[in-house]
């Protein structure tokens, strides 16, 4: 437990027990992504991703505990001219395949997303800024926390939450068909629904983790925002949960799951990546002692 363990996720799920996870996050190699193994490197092309994944979605199946969530951040990509199917063949096979129930797709858009060939216009399509995060129960009950991600209210919001509002449902209608009675206080819930939609850029270069990986002269693939990690650690576990990621990359869902007051498994299969990993979370734990 609180530890990075470094060997293939495949085989090392296969040492867990089972019903042993609360959580699983994580955002294995995308298809046709170069992966360093420390010794190689290895591409896991479309037609293929779907069932290098499932043996290992199966083994996260039965690490998880009844009430657990399997929440995968992944991102498609080109093939030729068009937009490849394989996520959503794999969404696909992690329930008819795996077991799992699709819970919500989020979208995580990042709108630091810089310009690029498709920015110019002429290859018929936008630039992609956003990613996908899928969330997976094992069964009909999961844990799910809204209050620690709520958003703060709009101002428009307050003033319902004051009783500042006008008229009733007849009054109040949107295009939508969606009607709000405004003739009275609203309830303060402490925050808004934050919605199916995260926007967090990723933009981060400076940290400890970058400082860690330029003096080892280690370079290491991009990482997803702490804040991704936090929303789902918090909204799909609570306190003393355990958190699992099978491709833990630099650590930071150790880094947030520990912050957060979470046990966690981390698994990463290439050594160096496993060592900076330790190292981020060890010094973070003795600026945490000072």
């Amino acid at each position: 437990m609180n530890e990075f363990i470094c060997g293939d996720c495949e085989e090392e799920l296969k040492r867990l027990p089972d019903e042993c996870v609360d959580l699983v996050f994580t955002s294995p190699p995308y298809a046709d992504q170069i992966k360093d193994y420390g010794e190689k490197v290895k591409r896991i092309s479309t037609d293929k991703y779907v069932e290098w994944f499932i043996p290992k979605v199966k083994e996260l199946y039965r690490v998880l505990k009844p009430t657990g969530s399997f929440v995968l951040n992944i991102s498609d990509k080109l093939v030729g001219k068009y937009q490849d199917l394989f996520v959503f063949k794999l969404v696909v096979a992690i329930c008819e395949d795996a077991g799992f129930h699709l819970i919500r797709d989020y979208i995580w858009y990042n709108p630091a997303t810089p310009p690029n060939v498709f920015s110019r216009g002429n290859m018929g399509r936008t630039k992609k800024s956003h990613e996908y995060c899928f969330w997976f129960s094992k069964s009909d009950e999961w844990t799910f926390n809204m209050d620690p991600i709520r958003k703060p209210y709009s101002k428009d919001m307050q003033k319902f939450l004051q009783g500042k509002g006008k008229g009733d449902r007849a009054d109040n209608t949107r295009p939508s068909r969606h009607n709000f009675k405004l003739d009275q206080k609203w309830q303060n819930h402490g925050g808004s629904d934050p919605g199916s939609v995260i926007t967090l850029g990723n933009t981060s270069s400076n940290d400890a983790f970058h400082k860690l990986c330029k003096a080892a002269g280690i370079s290491h693939p991009a990482r997803f925002p702490q804040k991704l990690a936090e929303f789902f650690i918090l909204s799909g576990s609570n306190e003393g949960d355990v958190v699992l990621d099978p491709f833990s990359g630099s650590g930071t869902t150790a880094v947030v799951s520990e912050r957060l007051g979470r046990n966690w498994i981390c698994i990463e299969i290439n050594p160096q990546f496993c060592e900076l990993a330790q190292e981020w979370i060890t010094m973070i734990r003795n600026e945490n002692n000072e």
